[in-house]
């Protein structure tokens, strides 16, 4: 049998845990929807972590793709959750991943055309802001 002080001990200790543990998913959760950018090689890369299931997400890129005639998807993998586009003439690469809890990565590669110098890095944050949009999830780029 538990004692008093056992018992007592054991409801303020799971009363403790609760308390720190929500503070920190609740912070995650905050910034899960902050678009990073980077610069590789020749391509530029945006990526975000959101709080939805891949599937509604992939399908939010499918039909921003679909409904917008400035895109033309030159390779589509549904398999794969992702999909390749032209957008003037950029080529970006879009790819839906699943994490674990509901939780999703969308992860967008843009390409500049041919020799120019010019960053992509806008083409590849507008198109996660489309989706995130579509998906009525507000994202916003993470500030340097």
């Amino acid at each position: 049998m538990m004692s008093k002080f056992s018992l007592f001990f054991l409801i303020i200790l799971t009363g403790v845990i609760i308390s720190v543990s929500a503070p920190v998913q609740a912070q995650f959760i905050t910034i899960a929807r902050k678009i990073k950018t980077m610069r590789t090689g020749q391509a530029d890369i945006a990526t975000v972590i959101i709080d939805a299931r891949t599937f509604r997400v992939y399908q939010a890129v499918i039909d921003t793709l679909k409904s917008n005639p400035k895109f033309l998807i030159s390779h589509r993998n549904d398999a794969d959750n992702s999909v390749e586009f032209g957008i003037k003439t950029y080529t970006i690469t879009m790819k839906v991943d699943s994490l674990a809890n509901g939780l999703t990565q969308i992860t967008v590669s843009s390409v500049p055309p041919g020799d120019s110098k010019k960053q992509a890095t806008n083409m590849a944050v507008e198109a996660i802001q489309g989706v995130c949009q579509k998906a009525g999830i507000k994202c916003t780029l993470e500030k340097k």
